[in-house]
């Protein structure tokens, strides 16, 4: 789910902000951020993080949010929309994991802006001034500065004289340009002694027309949401539905419950922020060895549409000769470690790739231009016990 991918790097940045998840933030700081994050200079959605601590470990990150907390923060969705201008679309998601509840506030786009505090707004944020999230810095700017210019385009826009260095690395760590990963067991996969039986695809369509009104019948039923009394028997539906069950259970496996997830993160060392950042990342085409394009759900798991369970997934290109991940960073700002990706890629490694190394070959490009390029390597190790 959607809070499942921002939690895997909660990093402050123009997109995110990871709120202190041991206290309640005053509404007027959280009409701030939201302005702030509508204001920033990237694409797509921005969030705010709640009952999430960044510095926690793998398993320990998630500290949990009330439900009285949780109630507070609705009401307080309908009070931030009111003391913003123009109207800027929010919404919270809430979501239970590992047993405790999470949420973030997404705002939409900022297409609309500049978004200054509206009439409605508290004495505290009604004095002329607005804001502006630039990774870890929200800055405060007048309004005025954020009014469109009506000088050429070629006078408001400020070209760089100079390209910083830009690092890129595996994970949180900009400079760590080798990884090392376990290959995971992937000798159990759904269905297995089903396919088996069946030998092929003749005798499988066979076993499957015998099976209506069985035991496995109804899970295709399950699978497509269909009523329990409906009648499944007859046509060529059955058969296909077990196929389709069969083909979104083994890619869920293997693009998801088995994947390695894998992101990097980008560094500006410069002192000025850099604009129309876009990265590519290019991947060998082996044996054994796949990057899934999209995130593949459960077939059973009817509580996400799969478009809203894909949001801010990277464009993924298989080629004759490689797979092309790519991502639009936008602006980066220095001094901030930033992912390169917002939702991090699905691997499906299989033991054919025990004790390999792979290149992973990037490209920062700053609109048409390349501005860098490099290489990172990937060590698999041997299968997970």
């Amino acid at each position: 789910m959607l809070l499942q991918q921002l939690i895997q790097q909660p990093i402050t940045s123009s997109k995110l902000v990871v709120c202190d998840p041991f206290r309640m933030p005053e509404p007027a700081e959280l009409v701030k951020e939201a302005i702030g994050l509508a204001n920033a200079d990237v694409d797509g959605p921005r969030y705010i993080l709640f009952g999430i601590n960044p510095g926690g470990m793998e398993g320990s990150k998630i500290v949990g949010i009330k439900d009285d907390v949780a109630a507070d923060l609705k009401k307080a969705h309908r009070l931030i929309s009111a003391q913003i201008e123009p109207v800027v679309a929010l919404a919270f998601i809430f979501d239970r994991i590992n047993g405790k509840l999470a949420g973030a506030l997404e705002i939409d786009g900022g297409e609309d802006g500049p978004f200054v505090p509206g009439e409605e707004a508290s004495k505290e944020l009604s004095n002329g001034q607005t804001w502006v999230r630039q990774g870890r810095d929200l800055r405060v700017v007048d309004i005025s500065e954020l009014a469109p210019s009506e000088a050429p385009a070629q006078e408001a826009t400020a070209e760089l004289l100079e390209i910083p260095d830009i690092d890129v690395g595996f994970g949180e760590d900009p400079n760590c340009e080798l990884i090392e990963l376990s290959i995971p067991d992937t000798s159990d996969p759904p269905f297995v002694g089903e396919k088996d039986e069946f030998g092929n695809e003749t005798s499988l369509t066979r076993t499957l027309k015998n099976a209506v009104n069985t035991m496995t019948t109804r899970i295709v039923g399950l699978a497509r949401g269909l009523p329990k009394n409906d009648d499944q028997d007859s046509s060529t539906d059955v058969v296909k539905a077990a196929q389709d069950l069969i083909t979104e259970s083994e890619n869920h496996y293997y693009f998801e419950e088995k994947a390695l997830q894998l992101n990097f993160s980008v560094f500006n060392t410069g002192e000025h922020a850099v604009d129309d950042l876009q990265i590519e990342f290019g991947f060998p085409k082996l044996d054994d060895f796949d990057i899934a394009d999209q995130i593949h759900m459960s077939p059973f798991d009817k509580s996400m549409h799969p478009a809203t369970r894909n949001k801010g997934y990277p464009k993924v290109e298989h080629t004759r000769t490689g797979i092309i991940v790519r991502n639009r960073i936008g602006v980066l700002e220095p001094a901030a470690p930033t992912p390169a990706l917002l939702c991090p890629i699905r691997m499906a490694v299989g033991p054919g790739m025990q004790k390999r190394k792979i290149a992973v070959l990037y490209t920062l490009r700053r609109g048409d231009e390349v501005i860098s390029e490099g290489r990172l390597k990937i060590k698999f190790g041997e299968v997970a016990g």
